[in-house]
Order: C-alpha cells, then structure tokens, then sequence
C-alpha cells in the first residue's frame, strides 16, 4: 500500500526544501559538479582519441600521397624520394595507398576513396562509384615498405597514448573528488536534518510524545531522514545521468547527426518497456518492505515476550508463524528475482543490442566497400557511445523506482518539523521559587473528555500533600499541568502568587522535580544518571547517596558511583533506580517535589529505603505525593481525594478515616 504525503507538501516544495539544505554545502555541490561535467566532457573524448589513432595514423597510411623535395618529420623516403600525406597544400605528383585481398598497393596517381580495386594484373583496374572503370599503374609493397610510411605515425601514436592514458587519470581523479565531494554533501544534508530532528523534539509538547509511539518517532528521525538523504542523491543522480546522456549526444551528433537521430526511435520503447517494468517492480518491493516490517515485528515480538512464550510451552507456534513470514518473503523475493532477471537490466540490454544492428544497417546501406576502415571505426565510436548511453538511462529508470519511497520519507519528516512547538520556553533564568502553589478551578480535556473540573487546590510552601484516587481520576494530569507539560485551557495556576504563564518552562521544571513510578535511566555509569550532565565532584555525588540512605551504591558495587548502568537501567532493581532517581532531584534542590506512585512496585525492604530517602527530600520543601499505597501518605498535611476529575475529599489521614461512607476510608480499609 502506498503512503500518501500531506496535501500540504508538494512534490516540488519537498524538492525545494531539500535543495535548502543542500545549498549549506554548496562549495561541495558546486565541486561535484565541476568534477562531473569535466570526466563526462573526457569520457566522451576518450573514443575520439582512438578513432583519431586509427584514421589518421593506423589507417590513414592508405591515403594519397605527395612527392615532395624538402625533408620533414613528416616525409617518408621510398624508393630514392620523400613523400608525404597529401593534406591539400602541397603540390607535386601523387600517389595512392591502397589495402587489396592480401598486402598493400602502390597505385600511380591520385585514387579517389569511393573508387574500389576490382583487380590487378599489368594494371590495376578500378571501378567507380558509377560504374566506369579505369586503369593505372601499380606494384605492391613489402612490409618493410610498409614500416617506412609508418615511421611518420609513430611519435603521434605516442602521444596519443600518452594523451589517453593522461585523459583515463584525469577522469579516475575527476570522478574519485566528484564522488567524495558529492557524498561528503549528502552526509553532511542528513548530519543537519538529523540535528534539526532532534533539536525539534526538545521543542516539542509532551502531548505529542503521548500520541506518537516512539517507534515512530525513532522511525523518522534514523529512517526516514536517510530517505531524504536519499532523495538528494536521486535527484543528483538522474542530474547527473541527464549530463552524461547531454555529453553523449554531442558526440553522437558530431560523428553522423542521421545516425544520431536514428538513435530518438529507441526512446518511447524504452520508456513504454521502463514503465510497465517498474510499476510491477514497484508492486514487488512494497511487498517485501511490508513483510520485512511483518518479520521484525514478530521477531521483536518475540523476544520481548519471550519469558511467558517460554512458560506457556509456545516456542513451536511461535517458530512455525516467524517460520510462515519468512518463507512468504521468500516466496516474494524470488518472484522479484525472476522478473529482474528476465525485464530488466538484460531486456535494457536487448534493446541496445538492437539498436546495435540498425547501426550495422545503417552503415552497410551508406556504405560499401572502400571505406571500411574509416567506417569501422566510426562504427566503433558510435556503439562505444551507445554502451555509455546505456548507462545513465538504466541510472535515471532505476532511480525513479526509488524516487516515490525517497519523497514519502522526506514528506514525514519535513511534517514532523513542521509540527507546532511547545510555547513558553526560555532560558533558565535561576529564579527560586518558596513553594507556594495555587491551583484555581482547573478545567482540562483530552480530546472531548474532560478529566479535571473544576479543580481548585491551595498548598502551602513546605506542606506535605497527599493525592489519592482511583486510576483515571486526574491526579497524574493535575502534575503535569503543573510542570507545564500540558498548557491550561481553562483555570489558572499560581505559584508564589504570580501567574506561572509567566515563568518559562525551563524555570519550572527546574524548581518543581518529580519522581515517577518507572524513572528513567541512561545508558552509562551511576554517576552520570545522578548528574545528568553536570560537571560535580565525585564527592559531592557520594555524600548525596549517603544523606539519602543509598550507602550501597557506594559499598556494594566494585567500582561504587562508576558503575556502568545497561541501557534502560536493566542491571539495577526498582528500588535502586528510584534511589538514583532520588539522588537526582537531591542534587538540583528542587523547591516543589512530586513523587508519583513512586513505591508502587517495590517491596517492604526497600519501600523503607525510599522513605528513609523520602523522608530526606522533603525537609523544608512543598512534596506532593500521588499514592496507591496509602501508608506513605498517612502522615500527609492535607490529602486530596480524586474522583472522576473533581476533588470529593480532603483533610488529614485521621479526618478523612472518620468518614465512614467517605472513599478514602474504603481504600485505606481495602489496601490494609
């Protein structure tokens, strides 16, 4: 199936916005450039050097020659005289070189090109391109003869292998600096796109994130920026190939403009053959893309599962389905195969080799006879261009097959860039709040369901705040209003008495830290969890791991707060990623602390540990606590009572039990 790019985003304006960013390297762009028009301008003169050592100098001993008086380099001495080509400047007697059956002759006087040697007996006879003969004299030449009216060609041979070999380096150069330049250029387009993807997810609301799988957003920032990438070298590629098909005709045209012509007729069948091929082609490889995702997805689902398939004796099933994907990918790629094999590159070649026998036509209807050598090389040049031309039209056909995947990942990604941003960031300014907060009649909705009405909450600088309630009720939502990860739509929050609009973010974030049920852990060392970035003496870290009871970061481990920590913290228990959770928001000294459901999913043992780090973290500080387990609450300031969006509830532990019919009694009572 095929993905549809925003309406918004047109072909050419995703054209328009990757040439932006390729314009950032526009010193590389302008080199490879350079570089491709000078080894395709070469390429193409490298035939003409053979064709000029051929005709000129190998075959252009049999040509008419002059007797002259003057010794040059270019005279050859026969026979007691010097002789040289007749170029149409000199004057004297002439005579003809002629190739016949099994040597060569020396015919007296001037022997036009279109006249043929019918034969030789006293005299040659020859015929005419009207079919009048006549008759001159001649003998035949010896090798040695021979090698005497080559010695003119030797130097200029010479140089001309010289000048091919000087030519096949510049272009072995030309294309090593085009290619390093122009994928230097490509690097560095998806170097940018990546940074600006990243860039843009730190400016993006956490509202997106809880829309958007991860997967996804993974996906288009690896994935699919290289599929940007990949549009710019398409596009440079079928550039390059219309240079390359450009620089060809030109040599074409120069040698037989007919014959280049003729070449036109071979266009609509490739193009019609080209069409039909990579629609089905096309077919074939979405196929294969959607069962290789088919096939990842139940590999990953596999071994993320692969505990409860082992306890449920399901590796068998489990085998026989991933087993099924992939002979059903196999199936499909052999199909593909069998389609590339026989319309593709070797049907491209078919019709080359076509082209090929009306040249061969082409030539034997205009030509006949004695101008077989000069034809044949001019025969050679023109299907030693040919084959070139083969070349970028397979490039610019097979391209095109990419072209479409290479626009839809450049689509999403330039759709994800252009996602509204997050409002109200700024800087870090240092301001320390005293923690007074001040949550007045709070509305808010996901969509169309509203999970918070009417919300009017007031906490005191230093209280201690308890949140209970049944999943759903609004408590984590309250939280993430007040970090600011959702913007408010109706109601306002105060902290300290001022607006919190009026804070950046970053402020905020910085005064108010909160500890979650599952924190997040980085791949990397204790300490570097701990910190986060800050540059803090080793001491410093470990005297915060003390404060908070986590002593056994120190004393347990080998290499204490160094230890390496696997990615998502899977070497470390629940409880001791809270504790470096704790010791994180320890660090910062945070004014707020909001710790949610922070000992959900840990034992007794270590449930003290947190409330021994717990009990550290809120000295002197605003703590709101969202709780399944009612006993970290208990000696709560005030607890708030959540149901269905509203508070129903409050008062201290002692208050709120004595309500018999109350929810907080029912929930203490359950859980106790």
């Amino acid at each position: 199936m095929k993905h549809k790019k925003p309406s918004y985003l047109s072909t050419g304006k995703i054209f328009l916005r990757v040439f932006k960013y390729a314009l950032k390297s526009k010193l590389l762009l302008i080199v490879s450039l350079l570089f491709l028009f000078i080894f395709s301008v070469l390429e193409i003169a490298q035939p003409l050097i053979i064709k000029r050592v051929i005709d000129d100098e190998l075959a252009g001993v049999t040509t008419v020659w002059v007797e002259v008086e003057t010794k040059t380099d270019k005279t050859v001495f026969y026979d007691g005289k010097l002789y040289v080509k007749d170029d149409g400047t000199v004057e004297g007697s002439k005579y003809t070189i002629r190739y016949y059956k099994d040597g060569y002759l020396w015919l007296f006087g001037e022997i036009s090109d279109k006249d043929n040697i019918l034969e030789i007996a006293e005299k040659a006879v020859i015929e005419k391109s009207n079919k009048e003969t006549y008759e001159v004299d001649y003998h035949k030449l010896s090798k040695d003869d021979m090698l005497l009216f080559f010695t003119p060609s030797v130097r200029p041979i010479r140089l001309m292998i010289i000048l091919y070999a000087a030519v096949s380096i510049i272009i072995l150069l030309a294309r090593y600096i085009q290619r390093i330049a122009f994928t230097t250029s490509a690097l560095r387009l998806s170097l940018d796109m990546r940074k600006h993807m990243f860039q843009k997810l730190n400016r993006l609301p956490i509202a997106y994130f809880s829309t958007e799988p991860s997967g996804k957003i993974v996906s288009k920032t690896v994935y699919d920026t290289e599929g940007v990438r990949g549009l710019y070298e398409v596009v440079f590629s079928i550039a390059s190939a219309c240079v390359s098909l450009v620089m060809i005709y030109v040599g074409f045209f120069y040698l037989d403009w007919k014959l280049a012509l003729l070449t036109f007729v071979a266009f609509p069948l490739i193009y019609l053959w080209m069409s039909v091929y990579r629609r089905i082609v096309n077919a074939y490889n979405h196929s294969i893309r959607e069962m290789n995702s088919r096939i990842n997805g139940k590999l990953a689902e596999f071994v993320n599962g692969v505990g409860i398939i082992q306890i449920f004796n399901k590796e068998e099933q489990m085998t026989d389905e991933y087993d099924q994907l992939l002979v059903e990918n196999y199936d499909t790629k052999l199909k593909h195969l069998r389609i590339n094999t026989l319309f593709g590159y070797q049907m491209l070649n078919l019709i080359y080799r076509l082209i090929i026998v009306l040249i061969l036509v082409y030539f034997g209807m205009q030509y006949f006879s004695a101008e077989i050598v000069v034809v044949g090389t001019t025969i050679f040049v023109y299907i030693e261009y040919l084959g070139k031309l083969m070349g970028p039209i397979s490039d610019i056909f097979s391209n095109l097959n990419s072209l479409e995947d290479s626009l839809v990942s450049a689509s999403r990604v330039f759709e994800f860039l252009d996602k509204e941003e997050d409002t109200g960031l700024g800087p870090v300014t240092g301001v320390k709040f005293k923690g007074d907060i001040d949550f007045r009649n709070i509305r808010f909705r996901y969509d169309e369901h509203y999970v918070l009405n009417d919300v009017s909450i007031k906490i005191k600088a230093g209280q201690f705040i308890g949140l209970v309630g049944a999943t759903g009720s609004g408590k984590s939502t309250l939280m993430n209003l007040l970090e600011r990860f959702y913007d408010i739509e109706e109601g306002s929050i105060y902290i300290d008495g001022v607006d919190y609009t009026e804070y950046s973010k970053q402020d905020i974030r910085s005064n108010i830290g909160i500890i979650l049920q599952d924190p997040a852990i980085f791949e990397g060392t204790i300490k570097s969890n701990i910190t986060l970035g800050l540059d803090i003496p080793d001491e410093v870290v470990i005297e915060t791991l003390r404060i908070i009871g986590a002593d056994k970061f120190i004393s347990d481990y080998r290499e204490g707060i160094h230890t390496k920590v696997s990615y998502m913290g899977d070497n470390l228990s629940t409880g001791e990623k809270q504790l470096v959770a704790f010791a994180r928001i320890l660090l910062r000294n945070p004014s707020v602390i909001i710790l949610d459901e922070a000992t959900a999913n840990i034992d007794s043992e270590t449930e003290m540990l947190i409330q021994k780090a717990f009990t550290v973290l809120s000295q002197s500080r605003t703590t709101i606590v969202i709780a399944h387990r009612l006993s970290t609450i208990k000696n709560a300031d005030v607890i708030y009572v959540m149901d269905e969006g509203r508070i129903t509830e409050s008062g201290n532990h002692h208050e709120l039990y004595q309500n018999e019919d109350g929810i907080y009694r029912a929930m203490y009572d359950a859980l106790n």
